[in-house]
């Protein structure tokens, strides 16, 4: 019987070796980095800020399909996203506008070949309090207000580090930013609260910004945004429905666009993504897509 045990032992020896050995091989294959590729591997987007929540979703969806890709997001003022690519504390950045001349002659001078896509379609508001009697108000008639020509009484407001909403309104209405007359607030919320509060002020910001402040509840019932048209043209007073927004109709359409490294191959991928089935998350936000969804119809 010992002698038995005695020869069972280098068996029972060995097939404990073989466990922990594939024991081992298993935890190294789970461990082991997934390299880049347009599927896989990790990576840092900014974005501005009110483009968060779609952002997210459009993250959340992706992964979900490519479970090797982790994208992380860092939301800022718009005063920043760029910045943050241009030190490359991040691999591609979501941002309402184009970039400027100065932004892209940088990446220039610092020999970096960015590809930018356009992947949705966002536009500028105008809200005032829902006691105030305005009922619309042309680009010429915005552009005096925000320019201090024409004051009767108003209080224009725009969120300070907002510097991409004042340069796309800036280029809309031709007016330079430095001749721009307006009390700056610290965050869109704020901006919100404060025309909820003053039957006077009158406020600029992105429509994904208020949308995303209605979200959560904040202002919703006391603000409204004021129809927009341009005098040139004789046009009526357009509302910033998501329709008019994506065929160009109302007059403060900006385009959505994604920057990032030429190069960088889950970069190009994600972009990829934005550009073809993310644009069905973009037409389901609170943005317009860039482009119409395809659909396929099955007739049985």
């Amino acid at each position: 019987m010992n002698n038995q045990a005695y020869q069972n032992a280098p068996v029972k020896v060995i097939n404990s070796l073989l466990l922990l050995l594939s024991m081992l091989f298993l935890m190294n294959c789970s461990q082991r980095k997934v390299g880049d590729s347009a599927r896989s591997g990790q990576m840092t987007l900014a974005v501005d800020r009110q483009l968060r929540d779609i952002a997210s979703i459009q993250v959340e969806t992706f992964t979900r399909y490519y479970p090797d890709a982790v994208i992380k997001l860092q939301p800022s003022g718009s005063d920043m996203t760029i910045k943050h690519l241009l030190d490359r504390n991040v691999r591609a950045a979501l941002i309402s506008g184009v970039p400027e001349a100065v932004e892209d002659s940088l990446f220039a001078t610092m020999h970096h070949s960015l590809r930018r896509e356009p992947v949705a379609r966002d536009a500028i508001i105008c809200i005032v309090n829902r006691m105030n009697p305005l009922s619309k108000l042309s680009l010429k008639e915005l552009k005096s207000l925000f320019s201090g020509k024409e004051s009767s009484g108003v209080t224009p407001l725009v969120t300070a580090d907002d510097y991409r909403l004042l340069s796309v309104f800036a280029a809309a209405t031709g007016l330079h930013k430095k001749e721009m007359r307006a009390g700056g607030c610290t965050s869109e919320n704020e901006l919100i609260k404060r025309v909820s509060n003053d039957d006077k002020a009158i406020g600029l910001l992105f429509r994904s910004s208020l949308d995303g402040a209605q979200k959560v509840g904040n202002g919703q019932k006391d603000v409204r945004v004021i129809p927009l048209y341009k005098e040139a043209d004789g046009s009526s007073p357009i509302e910033p429905t998501q329709q008019n927004i994506f065929e160009g109709r109302y007059p403060l359409v900006t385009t959505v666009y994604y920057v990032y490294y030429a190069g960088d191959a889950l970069a190009a991928g994600f972009g990829s993504w934005l550009s073809t089935t993310g644009q069905k998350a973009f037409e389901k936000s609170y943005l317009a897509p860039y482009r119409a969804f395809t659909r396929t119809i099955i007739l049985k």
